[in-house]
Protein backbone atom coordinates (compact mmCIF):
# COMPACT_ATOMS: atom_id res chain seq x y z
CA UNK A 1 0.00 0.00 0.00
CA UNK A 2 1.19 3.63 -0.93
CA UNK A 3 1.18 6.33 2.09
CA UNK A 4 1.35 9.71 0.61
CA UNK A 5 3.64 12.14 2.39
CA UNK A 6 1.92 15.91 2.65
CA UNK A 7 4.03 18.63 3.35
CA UNK A 8 3.03 21.72 5.44
CA UNK A 9 1.73 23.86 1.72
CA UNK A 10 -1.03 20.97 1.70
CA UNK A 11 -2.19 22.03 4.90
CA UNK A 12 -1.90 26.01 4.92
CA UNK A 13 -3.45 26.18 1.38
CA UNK A 14 -6.25 24.03 2.45
CA UNK A 15 -7.34 25.98 5.41
CA UNK A 16 -6.38 29.40 3.49
CA UNK A 17 -8.22 28.73 0.23
CA UNK A 18 -11.49 25.93 -0.28
CA UNK A 19 -11.07 23.78 2.63
CA UNK A 20 -11.46 26.11 5.85
CA UNK A 21 -12.11 24.43 9.15
CA UNK A 22 -15.60 26.43 9.36
CA UNK A 23 -16.19 25.45 5.44
CA UNK A 24 -15.49 22.13 5.19
CA UNK A 25 -14.08 20.18 8.42
CA UNK A 26 -15.23 17.25 6.66
CA UNK A 27 -11.69 16.96 4.93
CA UNK A 28 -10.18 17.56 7.63
CA UNK A 29 -12.32 14.41 9.26
CA UNK A 30 -11.03 12.76 6.33
CA UNK A 31 -7.20 13.56 6.97
CA UNK A 32 -7.82 11.50 9.73
CA UNK A 33 -9.17 8.74 8.16
CA UNK A 34 -6.58 7.99 5.82
CA UNK A 35 -3.93 8.02 8.24
CA UNK A 36 -5.30 5.70 10.36
CA UNK A 37 -5.75 3.73 7.36
CA UNK A 38 -2.43 4.45 6.99
CA UNK A 39 -2.86 6.31 3.54
CA UNK A 40 -1.83 9.92 4.45
CA UNK A 41 1.15 10.95 6.94
CA UNK A 42 3.33 13.70 7.35
CA UNK A 43 6.57 14.78 9.57
CA UNK A 44 7.60 16.21 12.84
CA UNK A 45 8.87 19.51 10.64
CA UNK A 46 5.48 19.86 9.10
CA UNK A 47 3.72 20.03 12.41
CA UNK A 48 6.48 22.28 14.28
CA UNK A 49 5.79 24.53 11.20
CA UNK A 50 2.05 24.60 11.33
CA UNK A 51 2.20 24.58 15.27
CA UNK A 52 4.01 28.14 14.90
CA UNK A 53 0.83 29.81 13.74
CA UNK A 54 -1.27 29.46 16.63
CA UNK A 55 -4.61 29.13 14.41
CA UNK A 56 -7.19 26.67 13.75
CA UNK A 57 -4.51 24.71 11.68
CA UNK A 58 -2.26 24.28 14.76
CA UNK A 59 -4.73 23.28 17.11
CA UNK A 60 -5.89 20.41 14.65
CA UNK A 61 -2.48 19.39 14.41
CA UNK A 62 -1.55 19.21 18.05
CA UNK A 63 -4.90 17.50 18.45
CA UNK A 64 -3.68 14.88 15.23
CA UNK A 65 0.01 13.84 17.48
CA UNK A 66 2.26 12.53 16.21
CA UNK A 67 0.44 9.24 15.29
CA UNK A 68 -0.07 11.68 12.06
CA UNK A 69 3.05 13.66 12.30
CA UNK A 70 6.01 11.11 12.52
CA UNK A 71 9.29 11.22 12.68
CA UNK A 72 10.60 9.90 9.80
Amino acid sequence: MTTYLLDANVFIQAKNLHYGFDFCPAFWEWLGVQNTAGKVASIEKVADEIASGEDDLSNWAQAMGRAFFSAC
